[in-house]
């Protein structure tokens, strides 16, 4: 017994001593790795086992294109770039044009260009001083600011001066991608990949992208997938658009998606701000999406189960939020202002473009929103669209409570139908209702309604929609009332608590109560700002000085 005892100890501390020094040994070989832009990135990962960190130093990495190991960190240095494109420096003269040659990349061609840019689906971007110059499709077109690619010969045509300029072309497809999970990427540049339409300078699933720079890639940004969290990026400049794709379980918050659509895609084919394809368990919140050539936050065809709640969304073309043959999801407490215009179309109709678009979607919630002179308020499209994995694509069970919706021109509430049975949107059995929102029009008695006439849809007064049964128990707000929406405060502006103050992740306190600061905390008016209105009070979103961040009531904060 006592040597069995002996050797059970004995063996117990070989066992223990054996997984410390392999616990250690693993922990050393999944150290922190420094990069330089020297090195071949790739070679560098793939001689790293999964689980290392990738400490990437400042410098501008051309043309690397990386398949991460499940686990891997990459943390950018300020001032490291990813840059997939090539520096073109040498160049020859054909009569006015000025040539570059030996560029054989010819990447995928994708997408529906508008009119005027035919050439934006092929993937390769020409800069000159970080400005893409306009592709086109003969030679005979090159102008200044405008480029030819002859596939055939492997060269590039242009007018443009190139001394003293730095020029650059388009080559590599992605930064980073592949099938490894629990990836994180953060505090990079990522710039000028020459991804395809529908595809994204970064595309893997399960992965974390947080607080990079992402632009001047041609297709999207990101191409979104399953259980992604990207969050605190500025995806801005994008070719086609910030965000593309599908996939379950996505988290997209806190990010500025702006300026996307740089190279003329049709917006009604894809492109703009985002789109959320074939997505379930979606959420999306705290993001500033702002002047994308297209939708702002667009959802689309069997969307399911999406969360959309606490974003400012403003100069985009057709809708700030577009849910299109989608089904059951909510818009809450968002900002949607001066938005939804439509280019060609000076006051463009329901038809065309609403500040909270449903284009032929079921079981939408829509509250708490404030809707600022957008082309048109919050609007429903009933047409024949065919069905999905849910059921038929129709208008049925859109409820539309509790809303500040401001408008001066335009319809401020309503729906438009084609005959037949897409008129079903105005009867109760499809039953879509407005419900105790709050109007100010500019025009008291003016038509800022549209629903149902009989055979057709008809522009109607406040009084005709109340006797619609709409908005029975609404409220409208005097359009010479200067105090209403509150312009308190602006974005990014210093603000004080000037009592003991709560902040809500949301604007109510039935949402989760996140800190309660002390009278003369110091914080900042976001970029999503306000205001939002709920039970009577006005409501800004505010960072505070101490970390903490959300929502507080408009009277518990002065200007700092």
């Amino acid at each position: 017994m006592i040597a069995k005892d002996v050797w059970y100890k004995f063996t117990k501390i070989v066992t223990t001593l054996a997984l410390i020094t392999l616990g250690s040994a693993a922990a050393a070989l999944a150290a922190t790795v420094n990069v330089s832009p020297s090195e071949d990135f790739q070679t560098v990962v793939s001689s790293n086992p999964a689980g290392t960190t990738f400490m990437i130093t400042p410098g501008v990495y051309r043309m690397q294109s990386i398949t991460p190991k499940t686990g891997d960190i990459f943390e950018g240095q300020s001032g490291a770039v990813l840059n997939g494109s090539r520096q073109l420096t040498s160049f020859t003269r054909s009569g006015i044009y000025y040539v570059a040659t030996g560029q054989t990349q010819h990447g995928t061609a994708n997408g529906e260009c508008q009119a005027a840019y035919a050439g934006c689906e092929y993937p390769e971007d020409l800069f000159f001083n970080n400005v893409p110059l306009q592709r086109v499709e003969a030679l005979t077109q090159v102008v200044a600011g405008k480029w030819y690619f002859d596939y055939s010969t492997a060269s590039v045509y242009f007018v443009d001066n190139p001394t003293g300029k730095t020029v650059e072309i388009g080559v590599t497809t992605h930064a980073f991608s592949g099938s490894a999970t629990n990836v994180t990427i953060e505090g990079l540049t990522i710039e000028k990949y020459a991804d395809p339409a529908q595809d994204g300078a970064i595309s893997g699933g399960a992965w974390t992208i947080e607080s990079n720079d992402i632009t001047l890639n041609h297709g999207g940004g990101i191409r979104l997938a399953s259980n992604q969290i990207i969050e605190y990026n500025q995806i801005w400049w994008n070719g086609q658009e910030g965000l593309t794709g599908s996939g379950s379980n996505i988290l997209v918050q806190n990010n500025e998606i702006a300026y996307n659509n740089t190279l003329g895609f049709d917006f009604g084919w894809e492109a703009g701000g985002t789109k959320f394809s074939n997505t379930t368990n979606l959420v999306v919140q705290g993001n500033y999406v702002h002047d994308n050539k297209g939708p702002g936050l667009s959802l689309d065809f069997q969307t399911y189960n999406w969360l959309i709640q606490g974003n400012r969304t403003s100069g985009n073309y057709v809708a700030g939020i577009l849910d299109e043959i989608s089904y059951n999801g909510t818009a809450r407490y968002n900002i949607i202002e001066d938005d939804a215009s439509y280019p060609g179309k000076t006051n463009p109709s329901m038809w065309w473009a609403c500040g909270f678009f449903d284009l032929d979607s079921s079981n939408a919630t829509v509250y708490g929103n404030t809707v600022i002179n957008n082309s048109n308020g919050i609007c429903a499209v009933s047409i024949s669209r065919g069905s999905g994995s849910r059921g038929a694509f129709l208008v049925q069970n859109l409820s539309v409570y509790d809303n500040v919706i401001v408008q001066s021109v335009g319809s401020a509430a309503g729906a438009v139908a084609d005959s037949g049975e897409y008129l079903d949107v105005y009867s109760s059995s499809w039953n879509n209702h407005w419900t105790s929102n709050t109007y100010k029009l500019a025009v008291s008695g003016g038509d800022f309604y549209t629903w149902s006439g009989g055979t057709s849809y008809i522009s109607m007064d406040a009084g005709q929609w109340q006797s619609s049964g709409q908005d029975t128990a609404g409220t409208w707000i005097s359009s010479t009332d200067s105090t209403f929406p509150s312009t308190k405060f602006t974005p990014n502006q210093a603000i004080s608590t000037v009592a003991s103050t709560q902040v809500w992740s949301l604007p109510t306190t039935t949402s989760t109560l996140v800190a309660t600061e002390v009278s003369g905390t110091q914080g900042t008016i976001t970029q999503v700002a306000g205001p939002i209105l709920t039970a009577g009070a006005w409501w800004w979103n505010v960072t505070y000085a101490n970390g903490h961040a959300g929502w507080s009531e408009e009277a518990n904060l002065q200007t700092f």
